[in-house]
């Protein structure tokens, strides 16, 4: 590493610079050169000597300055500023590379005068107005909510990578809750960066964590059967809820919007509407012929398919059919594991789920079950005698 003497110190800010002036054959036009790349700032033609001249003068001019300003500095900042150079000619940048960088990004930050915040109240509303459904806002609004406790205040375009980085790592949860914030992060950053707000997302280039590939948790055979002959004893109204779970793995949050008339038993489909769908896709899915039994009784009803007070009446039922553990989102992998393992079909049962893409389904529930279940599985039918359900059948439901 460089250090300074007084002497040389001195003797580096005084040190008069030479130009030269230098014929240039390349050009019929501009016949002179004056070489300024020493000086960081290319080269530059003229017509005549004359011209070459006078820029010469000027350029001489600025860097006699520039030594007379460097007279006043310390030893201190003159050894910072050498410091600066070398780390800087690592990287084959120079100081006024850095200066420049620097300079752009402060001033970035000094067009952009929206809070971390006021952009979350900002990308909340706009996801409002978008359409998106009221569990996705509030999830959002959960997490940036949390973010901004910490970053609120600040200035979305002084947020850097490595504080992201720094508060992920430091959230005291699972993997996938801390994989959960990193992309719900994203969102408000995208919304920044689109709007010109930011140049550059921060959040991809944060860390990722790892996440453990379980399988999906999903009913056994005799765990279904249980459940759903629970129900017809117990509380019938809340039997086709679990039965079109289980056998048309319609999503927890289309089955509570679902309305009877949109599950036609005559034509064999249950038609999920564009505005109830995750995806905004309209989607006929299929009416299998166990699932067609259970939904026989209920051929009359009117109002929402899934009753008042459902989340009670369920654990009732898991309480009647001494089903102790509920998988999340247990009945849709159910029926996505067994119709895979029954048709080896990925494409179409994707499409019965409303996935775009086979692709997930396959990595997912290939293999998950045993041949012999799924046969098991899709033979699970209604008891004959259920005179609970008969009854119900002239109630119409009323919950949304």
């Amino acid at each position: 590493m460089l250090t300074f003497s007084a002497e040389n110190a001195q003797f580096w800010a005084m040190r008069k610079p030479t130009l030269t002036i230098r014929p240039y054959p390349h050009s019929k036009t501009h016949r002179f050169v004056l070489d300024l790349r020493p000086f960081g700032k290319g080269r530059k033609f003229f017509r005549s000597r004359d011209e070459a001249k006078a820029e010469r003068r000027r350029q001489l001019i600025a860097l006699e300055r520039h030594g007379r300003e460097a007279v006043g500095l310390s030893l201190h900042e003159l050894s910072g500023i050498m410091k600066a150079r070398e780390r800087l000619a690592e990287y084959g940048k120079t100081m006024v590379d850095a200066a420049d960088f620097l300079i752009h990004h402060l001033e970035i930050i000094r067009r952009c005068k929206i809070t971390v915040a006021q952009l979350a109240d900002e990308v909340l509303e706009a996801k409002r107005k978008d359409g998106r459904s009221e569990a996705y806002r509030s999830d959002l609004k959960l997490r940036l909510g949390i973010f901004c406790r910490d970053f609120g205040k600040r200035l979305i375009a002084a947020i850097t990578v490595e504080e992201i980085d720094n508060w992920l790592r430091a959230l005291n949860c699972s993997p996938k809750s801390r994989a959960n914030y990193r992309a719900n992060i994203g969102v408000l950053f995208s919304y920044a960066e689109k709007r010109g707000m930011i140049e550059r997302n921060p959040v991809p280039r944060t860390a990722k964590p790892k996440l453990v590939d379980h399988p999906p948790e999903i009913f056994t055979v005799d765990e279904l059967r249980a459940l759903l002959e629970a129900a017809q004893r117990i509380e019938p109204d809340v039997l086709p809820t679990l039965a079109i779970g289980a056998f048309s793995g319609l999503r927890d949050a289309e089955i509570k919007r679902l309305d009877w008339s949109e599950v036609n038993l005559r034509r064999g489909f249950i038609d999920v509407k564009a505005a109830k769908a995750k995806s905004a896709r309209r989607r006929l899915v299929p009416i299998l012929p166990n699932l067609a039994e259970w939904l026989k009784p209920y051929s009359t009803m009117k109002g929402h398919v899934v009753p008042q007070t459902v989340r009670g009446k369920i654990d009732r039922v898991c309480e009647g059919a001494a089903v102790a553990r509920w998988p999340q989102n247990g009945l849709r992998h159910s029926f996505a594991s067994y119709r895979l393992a029954a048709i080896h079909d990925a494409p179409r049962v994707a499409s019965e789920l409303g996935h775009t893409s086979p692709q997930m389904l396959y990595s997912t529930y290939r293999e998950l079950v045993l041949p012999e279940e799924a046969e098991r599985y899709w033979k699970i039918e209604p008891v004959v005698d259920a005179k609970n359900v008969v009854a119900f059948t002239k109630t119409a439901s009323t919950h949304r």
